[in-house]
């Protein structure tokens, strides 16, 4: 594990990167602004050209931007991004494109992307599973903040949920409520994102506090085909965690490739004493996979 981001004009949480075009692209936020950068080489991360490829014009969601994530659809790229209007209580899921396959070319906002129920919703991550496409998201069950769970629901096109959501994880374990560590209510699941091998699949999340040392990354399999129906298995621990290498690591992005899978995640250097979000650095680390369990190196 490395630190790959750590400049103030990036901001390194939640990093979402992937590989297309046979180049690097960083997406993440600031301000009212959804921001970009490209390059050849994951080395040179930190220090490449920023470029702001959407600009919030309208109050309902100019504020509170989380957690930008850029998706390839049919070779068309697509931003899900958690905005609000300086409430936390608004956050919904929005949909943002550029119609081309170009990450960099500017976007413009759809809308808004949601079940019927409307309840509070972030960190939206696309799954495209057996010619299917899925939304999965953190969310509240009501109206008020108990807990963020994990739903999944189906989409009929890249800015379209057609289906009603499924509960598919809460945060019952320790590891993921922090309670043995002291920490309370709001319990978090967040942070989803898909790992796919051969026919399985895998949804790898992150649980407890994101502001805290035990902020950790969990795996969750799909116990069959069909993802609106059949069970989702919750690994027994995390496989991602506080480390001799860095400090509550989560919030994670992968790169799927033939001889090596790349993780990125934000975590705090472990010589950091105080925990603030100025101070948190983005990680790349080689993902492991094999006999069914996670590992990062």
């Amino acid at each position: 594990m490395k630190i790959i981001v750590h400049n103030e004009n990036h901001n390194p949480r939640d990093p979402s990167i992937i590989f297309h075009n046979n180049k690097y692209y960083h997406c993440f936020s600031n301000g009212n602004q959804v921001l970009m950068c490209c390059v050849d080489k994951l080395e040179d991360l930190d220090k490449a050209e920023v470029i702001p490829v959407f600009t919030a014009d309208k109050e309902e969601y100019a504020h509170e931007i989380w957690a930008p994530e850029i998706h390839i659809i049919d070779d068309k790229c697509y931003i899900y991004v958690a905005m609000d209007d300086g409430e936390n209580y608004h956050h919904r899921m929005y949909v943002l494109e550029n119609n081309s396959n170009n990450p960099l070319d500017e976007y413009k906002m759809h809308g808004q992307i949601g079940d019927k129920t409307n309840k509070w919703a972030i960190d939206g991550t696309i799954v495209q599973y057996h010619g299917q496409l899925y939304m999965v998201w953190s969310g509240w069950e009501g109206d008020i903040n108990i807990a963020q769970n994990l739903y999944i629901a189906k989409m009929s096109d890249p800015f379209t949920i057609s289906s009603e959501r499924r509960l598919i994880s809460s945060p019952d374990e320790e590891f993921e409520r922090g309670s043995c560590h002291g920490l309370e209510s709001p319990y978090i699941n967040e942070g989803p994102f898909p790992f796919y091998d051969n026919d399985d699949l895998y949804i790898l999340y992150s649980g407890s506090g994101s502001w805290d040392i035990y902020y950790c990354i969990i795996a969750l399999k799909l116990d069959g085909k069909d993802p609106m129906k059949d069970p989702w298995i919750k690994a027994k621990e995390p496989f991602l965690q506080s480390n001799d290498v860095c400090k509550g690591p989560g919030h994670c992005s992968v790169i799927q490739g033939k001889d090596k899978n790349l993780i990125f995640f934000h975590a705090w250097p472990k010589e950091e004493k105080t925990i603030r979000w100025n101070t948190v650095h983005s990680y790349m680390g080689e993902l492991i996979f094999k006999d069914g369990k996670f590992l990062v190196k």
